[in-house]
């Protein structure tokens, strides 16, 4: 017995050396992601320039510690590494691509497998793989918002215009998928023919089992099976996706991590291991895994955590205990390295924030293990495993939610404040329904099966609907829609995650939580005090002729223009507010049709006697309101600072003085704004401004208005057209 002591030793350090290895590569991996992510948003000479910082702090601490000689080295190669990927990618691939904008070119695409209706009747709206340009052979994708194609797969020749993308909350995406121009349709439609590559091969096949699947299943239910188990969103319901969206469980729609994890669940066996013949079985898996996700067209998240599932499969393989962050590095490095946008993807850093809060959790529940005292009886132990399964659930919900928060936030998207009790209730009910939706489909492919397929479509269906009612009743509740702050939860949640950073190190994490509830409390009380009185002012709807929606304290004055697209965006744009009644809305349209309003006072411009009538709204804010047979015009008014939209032209005998004036496709010589505010690029106007401030906005402009302090823009960019 005396020799197994310096095996077990040396056992135990071979197997502690594994571990701290997997975990620099899983911190390597990360800085890697984290490097590229900066150099896509930021300048590469301001990012060069920070690297160089940062490896002369790392090589003076290597110098003088040799335990900060294992930290700094790993980060300086990732950082080193992912910059040199980022320097390279943007001058052979990225850079190329942009010198083609504003070029008129012939040329020959297929469409890709994203397409969709497109917002011009008639048209749909896709990427395009662009093969020959002018005649000559050529490799690039393109996005192009309305052209006379049909379907994925078919390919064509048409006269384009290529153009640089907009700066708005699409493009980052778009570059992550490889697609750096806008194609804009001129002429010339040709059909070609449609494209045999295994590509459309698999989407066809796809098509063909969304089919079956959504046979015998209600229209509701039905895009929603199809959307969770093919990634076919085609057929979702608008309304269902706004639901799921308000109640926090959008990313059950969209086959990622968690779907990819449940089908696994299903191939993979803990005694796979085991098993004499395991490893022909860890082949197969591995290859219906990668069948999978080409079939439903390799999505990033589930790229993400397909990858990471093959990374531990090669683990199984090789007998080696598998690390999810180990694998989440080095599919951070694989992807990085082959598209240095690739971080940039929202599915992406909403997939690895995710996996890194329910790693936070698992590391909290085995320290609970540990810590909690271990029961005498056989009963006790029962309930300590009982209670320890349910609180581990909780923090993993918990946990994944806040870690996927900021990342929300840093996009412009809306939080939900029902998201861990719907994910608590709802998740569960994901694996059934993905089993029960491969039966129909596999039940389907024999006619002789076609009475099961039907009884376990019924069964389908009702749980969906189950499913579905769980989810309405979480996105009805109160506090579903939270209208957070961008950069102020932001700052909070970096000074929460210090103090976590903090305690840990003090190993006195038993104190975080109430210090964390006492900064949290603390946090809300001041955010409640910052917005007191604060008034903000969004352009939202099409872009030249956008609507005017002036918020404050939880209620909204909506200065309206357009028709029923506009209508949309307004109501889209309140129910991600939190949900914001309206006031009074002003209609501005002359000669309108009817439509119906969801206003407390609406106030018809085109019905108005002519002259000038003040509205007083709020405390110090006033609407002027315009109308001419020209036009009508309406001024905010919040404590002498003014702000104006128009539709049509009033007649004055003077220019209007005001501040800042939200502009559509032209500027009328009866204003004279100090700000112009804008957002369509085809203007033809903006040498006729004089000395006025030009703003430009791709996306959702805002106005922030702090009475007899400040005025703040987001969202905008000055002189973005010269």
């Amino acid at each position: 017995m005396l020799p197994s002591a310096p095996i077990s030793s040396s056992w135990n350090r071979c197997r502690f050396s594994s571990i701290d290895m997997a975990r620099k590569l899983a911190v390597f991996g990360l800085t890697f992601a984290l490097t590229e992510l900066s150099a896509a948003y930021l300048p590469l000479s301001a990012v060069w320039l920070a690297a160089a910082i940062f490896v002369a702090v790392g090589v003076m601490a290597a110098i003088r510690s040799e335990d900060a000689r294992v930290v700094a080295v790993p980060l300086m190669l990732a950082v080193l590494l992912a910059l040199a990927c980022s320097t390279l990618y943007q001058w052979f691939v990225v850079r190329p691509a942009l010198n083609l904008s504003g070029r008129t070119a012939e040329i020959v695409a297929t469409v890709q497998t994203d397409a969709s209706a497109s917002y011009r009747e008639g048209m749909i709206s896709a990427t395009l793989h662009v093969t020959e340009l002018d005649g000559e052979e050529a490799d690039l994708r393109v996005y192009c918002s309305a052209f006379p194609g049909a379907s994925a797969g078919e390919v064509f020749s048409a006269r384009v215009t290529l153009e640089e993308m907009e700066a708005d909350a699409y493009r980052m995406n778009r570059y992550a998928d490889g697609v750096y121009l806008n194609a804009e349709y001129l002429d010339g439609y040709e059909y070609l023919g449609e494209s045999d590559d295994l590509e459309f091969g698999l989407y066809r096949l796809r098509m063909e089992l969304s089919r079956r699947l959504r046979m015998y299943l209600p229209r509701q239910t039905a895009g929603v099976e199809a959307a969770m188990l093919l990634g076919d969103k085609i057929y979702l319901d608008d309304q269902v996706e706004d639901t799921f969206r308000v109640a926090g469980v959008s990313h059950l729609l969209a086959v990622s991590g968690l779907h990819v994890a449940l089908l696994c669940g299903l191939l993979v066996s803990e005694r796979d291991i085991r098993r004499r013949f395991s490893r022909p079985r860890i082949l197969m898996q591995a290859a219906l895994l990668i069948f999978y996700m080409a079939l439903i067209g390799f999505p990033v998240s589930a790229v993400r955590a397909g990858c990471v599932f093959l990374i531990t499969l090669l683990g199984r393989f090789l007998i080696q205990p598998p690390d999810t962050l180990t694998s989440m590095g080095l599919v951070a490095i694989v992807l990085g390295m082959q598209n240095a946008y690739f971080p940039c993807d929202l599915g992406f850093q909403l997939s690895f924030s995710a996996v890194l809060g329910v790693q936070a959790a698992s590391a909290i529940s085995r320290w609970e293990d540990r810590t909690l005292p271990q029961p005498e009886t056989e009963r006790g132990e029962l309930v300590r495993g009982f209670a320890l399964s349910g609180l581990g659930t909780l923090q993993c919900t918990v946990l994944a939610s806040l870690a996927t928060l900021p990342v929300l936030l840093a996009h412009g998207m809306t939080a939900s404040g029902v998201s861990v009790l719907t994910n608590l209730l709802v998740v569960w009910m994901l694996s059934p329904a993905l089993v029960l939706g491969i039966a129909v489909v596999l039940f389907s492919l024999l006619p002789i099966l076609a009475p099961c397929m039907k009884a376990f479509s019924l069964l389908l269906a009702v749980w969906l609907k189950w499913m579905y009612a769980v989810v309405q009743w979480c996105a009805s509740l109160p506090a579903a829609r939270l209208a957070l702050p961008e950069t102020y939860t932001l700052f909070v949640l970096a000074v929460l995650g210090l103090l976590a950073l903090i305690f840990w190190k003090m190993r006195r994490m038993l104190w975080y939580l109430p210090a964390a509830l006492l900064c949290s409390a603390a946090a809300i009380g001041l955010g409640f005090a910052l917005q007191r009185d604060v008034v903000r002012i969004a352009v939202v709807g099409t872009a030249g002729n956008g609507c005017a929606v002036m918020t404050h304290d939880g209620q909204a004055v909506v200065l309206f223009r357009g028709g029923d697209s506009n209508l949309r965006a307004v109501e889209e744009y309140l129910a991600d507010e939190g949900g914001l009644s309206q006031t009074i809305l002003v209609d501005l349209r002359q000669s309108p049709r009817e439509m119906e309003f969801d206003a407390d006072r609406v106030i018809e411009m085109d019905t108005a006697e002519e002259g000038v009538e003040r509205v007083e709204v709020w405390e110090d804010v006033v609407l002027e309101l315009w109308h001419t047979s020209g036009g009508n015009l309406a001024v905010m008014e919040i404590s002498g600072y003014t702000v104006g939209i128009q539709s049509g032209k009033i007649k004055t005998e003077e220019a209007l003085v005001i501040d800042v004036y939200c502009a559509g496709a032209s500027y009328p010589d009866n204003i004279d704004a100090g700000t112009i505010l804008y957002t369509s690029r085809a203007v033809s106007w903006l040498e006729e401004v004089g000395e006025a401030r030009l703003l430009y906005a791709a996306d959702i402009p805002e106005l922030t208005i702090r009475p007899g302090t400040s005025a703040v823009f987001d969202g905008v960019t000055e002189h973005a057209i010269q």
